[in-house]
């Protein structure tokens, strides 16, 4: 039986709320193996002047639990 681990990461980006998914996925893909999903949970974005400055993600990373040898 498969069992899959979820967290949740935070991406950043000055770029798009799309760009700043990758950087999450790209940070966790650092340090965790096999990541097979990701789910966008929150949106947020920094404003000032009126104009959009920064992007914030929440995603849900999945990935499975390894098994002991």
């Amino acid at each position: 039986m498969a069992v899959t681990k979820l967290i949740d990461v935070v991406g950043h980006s000055s770029k798009s709320a799309d760009d700043a998914v990758r950087e999450a996925i790209s940070a966790a893909s650092r340090s965790i193996r096999g990541i097979t999903r990701a789910d966008v949970i929150s949106t947020s974005c920094q404003v000032a002047d009126g104009q959009i400055v920064s992007w914030d993600v929440t995603v849900k990373i999945a990935f499975p639990v390894e098994r002991s040898a």
